[in-house]
């Protein structure tokens, strides 16, 4: 019987890691999509080209996944940060739609300062220049 236990402790175990990496892989991967899509909606909003709006729309949506994330490792700074961050892209979004570029500016230089800062609370700089999560 405590055979039976260990091996079910053992599997429980092992599911609950191999869940835990496949949502630190969705989480990276965002992260990994985020930097070149915001590096380039910057580029647009200072051109003043309406495509960022895309842009803007699909951080909306990385950012979803960082909340999950965060959510489900009880990081309420981080969270917060994930939230702030999806709420400018919204902004952003609705500021380019209408033509307001000014409006999306302030709201890009919002969003990207909310970034650094959950990367300075979150985020850890390997010997190798990788980074890995705090």
């Amino acid at each position: 019987m405590r055979k039976l236990f260990s091996m079910i402790c053992l599997s429980a175990t092992l599911a609950a890691m191999a869940w835990a990496a496949a949502d630190e892989a969705k989480f990276v991967a965002a992260m990994k999509k985020i930097g070149p899509t915001c590096s380039g909606l910057g580029k647009k909003i200072k051109a003043k080209d309406a495509s960022g709006a895309a842009d803007a729309k699909e951080l909306q949506g990385l950012f979803k996944e960082s909340d999950k994330f965060w959510k489900a490792k009880k990081a309420d700074d981080a969270i917060a940060h994930s939230k702030t961050a999806g709420t400018e892209f919204a902004a952003i979004h609705k500021a380019i739609n209408s033509g307001d570029w000014d409006a999306a500016d302030a709201g890009f230089k919002k969003a990207v300062a909310t970034c650094g800062g959950c990367h300075g609370a979150h985020r850890e700089k390997n010997a190798d220049g990788t980074f890995k999560i705090k």
